[in-house]
């Protein structure tokens, strides 16, 4: 009798513990289905339902996170079989020579490239890198991969000459005007929106290096004038620049006059992003972290556009995308802004993103990361 009222009450209590935790599903479940109607999921931008992936720029988020790896180093040997090939040295510009070999010439001649600087020589290491990029100009990874490095070689140049007492500091010749000068020379020879958006952001990285607003302004001008030049003739889903377009909006100062600012309505930014998530609502394939950041960039869009209620929404919506400690302690600190306040605190939250360059948020790697 004992040992029967016991097996009872110990199936009881799974039963119990079984039954709390479909309830927490369930109330997870409205939680984020609240969240999506308080900020009008039907309202964001309509998206053609033959819209594809490429279309989109998210096509081969897999492939382009091997191929990142890959030349930056991060791969294991197995990988490196499948994707290295022989490095001929810089025999470049044959194009008659077929893309199944000039691809993977251009992903092994860029992690040549990589190698040349890290072991010191840095002159022929970006040679190597701009002319393995011509064999292959509209790859978003490789095209990159030259950016980033040359972002990282220029900073660390200006804090080298920062700590040399140099007020003035001029780069090495190899580092002027670098990589603007060879993304203008790309988009010349190769005019695609691929080159095109890394010219654009080559901009951005500019103002990224030098904050002040006399270089800011007009850097942020000149991208948006290049992102438009793509979105508006034939890519008008490509998400790539759409995000760039709309975190450029955002990132403008809300009370400064720009210098087109008769030009931008006050919720550009949430236009732009806003599209970006509904893009990526119909076409799929973006990892959560990458939906997260939408969804929170949105929020962030609509404090600038006075929509406070939808941005916490947005905010919700994000920290329930995914789950990583800088996104939950990001959605944290914007949940703890008051009304009066919330502008301010959002200009000072976009200044500190701006001065994170270890990985500047020009890095397209957050597309398949």
């Amino acid at each position: 009798m004992v040992e029967g009222t016991a097996r009872f009450f110990t199936q009881l209590r799974a039963g119990v513990r079984a039954e709390a935790w479909i309830a927490v599903v369930v109330l997870i479940a409205v939680t984020v289905v609240a969240a999506w109607s308080r900020v009008g999921l039907f309202d964001l931008p309509a998206v053609p339902s033959t819209l594809s992936v490429d279309q989109a720029g998210l096509a081969a988020l897999d492939q382009n996170r091997q191929v990142d790896e890959f030349i930056w180093r991060r791969t294991d040997p197995d990988m490196e079989k499948r994707i290295v090939v022989d490095w001929p040295g810089p025999v470049f510009q044959d194009e008659t020579i077929n893309r199944e070999i000039t691809e993977p010439m251009a992903r092994s001649g860029v992690r040549a490239g990589m190698l040349e600087i890290d072991q010191g020589d840095v002159e022929a290491g970006l040679k190597t890198l701009r002319g393995s990029l011509k064999l292959d100009p509209a790859n978003v990874v490789l095209g990159n991969a030259y950016r980033i490095k040359v972002f990282h070689l220029r900073r660390n140049y200006l804090n080298e000459a920062r700590k040399r007492g140099e007020l003035t500091p001029q780069f090495p010749p190899h580092l002027v005007k670098q990589p603007i000068a060879f993304f203008e020379e790309l988009v010349r020879e190769h005019p695609s929106r691929e080159t095109k958006l890394q010219l654009a952001l080559s901009w951005v990285d500019e103002m990224l290096l030098f904050p002040a607003l006399e270089i800011k302004a007009p850097s942020s001008v000149e991208a948006v004038k290049i992102l438009t030049d793509i979105i508006d003739n034939g890519n008008e889903y490509y998400v790539p620049a759409l995000f760039a377009r709309g975190l450029n909006h955002l990132h403008r100062p809300a009370r400064l006059v720009w210098p087109e600012a008769d030009k931008t309505p006050p919720d550009a930014a949430a236009r732009d992003i806003g599209l970006c998530v509904a893009i990526g609502r119909k076409v799929g394939g973006s990892s959560p972290r990458l939906q997260a950041t939408l969804a929170m960039a949105l929020g962030d869009a609509y404090v600038k556009a006075g929509r406070l209620s939808v941005a916490r929404s947005w905010w919700q919506i994000a920290q329930n995308l995914c789950h990583d400690d800088d996104i939950e302690q990001a959605v944290r600190r914007r949940y703890g802004w008051r009304d009066e306040e919330i502008l301010d605190r959002l200009e000072e939250e976009l200044d500190r993103a701006r001065t994170e360059l270890d990985h500047p948020m020009t890095d397209l790697a957050l597309m398949w990361n």
